[in-house]
């Protein structure tokens, strides 16, 4: 028998008074319809979306941060910061990554304490939710701490720079993450995000990739200087969105002032420098 939509499946039911089954056909998926598949996929026993994060579906290692590095993640050494000096990510991996994290990000809510698990590899903490629409308060602190997540929304209409954050990533294998949700920064203007004093950035483990307005086309920015503390955002000449799933992840080193900062920007209407400042 040939494929058929659910429409016709539904009407041959109809016309058998299968009035339970007809109800029952509300959840199914054809070969022929476009449907979206919610909630979680199994097939063969694995978990294509564990805790709502994509990586097993995209090709990836089911624990989020375990996909960065390049030669050193080859080599299997995932148990230390060692993997996050190496910063020959490849693009297409930094770029799933944040289609890994779409579904998280826009669910509504805080990331739980199991996604953050599934995302850090440790012992995740509940996240928190930052809208910045009529944010203006220059202590608004967007680094959440260890462990933890801090989701992204609304809009920034003006300039806005951030106070050093209150958050010290302080020991080896801290690491936390800001997550966007379909973030605007208005045309031509700049958020900055400060870091805390005692996390001055690490060139050498520096990576961030962009996308152009509405493509997946990646471009890799400039890499931060040793002793800057500010990650500095610009939208181009448009409203800009910065869209569900992209990220800024942050991992400690063993000593003070090695942050390791890695991130993803797929935006639409406009495009998003990243440069950095002390």
């Amino acid at each position: 028998m040939a494929s058929t939509t659910r429409g016709n499946v539904k009407n041959r039911l109809r016309r058998t008074h299968a009035r339970d089954m007809d109800d029952m056909a509300d959840s199914m998926v054809t070969l022929t319809d476009n449907n979206t598949l919610t909630g979680r996929q199994t097939v063969n026993g694995i978990d294509l979306t564990p805790n709502d994060i994509g990586t097993t579906l995209l090709g990836l290692n089911p624990t989020w941060i375990q996909n960065f590095g390049g030669a050193t993640l080859a080599a299997g050494d995932h148990t230390t910061d060692v993997h996050m000096l190496d910063v020959l990510t490849p693009t297409n991996t930094l770029f799933n990554m944040a289609l890994a994290l779409k579904k998280v990000a826009a669910q509504g809510s805080v990331v739980t304490a199991a996604q953050a698990t599934q995302i850090f590899g440790g012992t995740g903490v509940v996240g928190t939710l930052q809208s910045m629409t009529g944010v203006t308060a220059v202590t608004t602190n967007l680094i959440p701490p260890t462990q933890s997540v801090k989701t992204v929304s609304g809009t920034t209409a003006a300039n806005l720079t951030l106070n050093d954050s209150a958050t010290d990533l302080a020991s080896d294998q801290d690491m936390a993450m800001i997550l966007f949700n379909d973030y605007i920064i208005e045309a031509s203007h700049v958020l900055t995000i400060g870091c805390n004093a005692a996390n001055e950035h690490k060139a050498s483990s520096n990576e961030f990739i962009v996308s152009g307005a509405g493509t997946d086309v990646m471009d890799r920015q400039g890499a931060t200087t040793d002793a800057h503390q500010d990650i500095i955002l610009t939208a181009s000449g448009a409203d800009t969105t910065i869209l569900a799933g992209s990220y800024i992840y942050l991992n400690a080193g063993a000593d003070t002032d090695e942050l390791a900062i890695k991130g993803c920007f797929r935006t639409s209407g406009g495009t998003i420098a990243v440069t950095y400042a002390n």
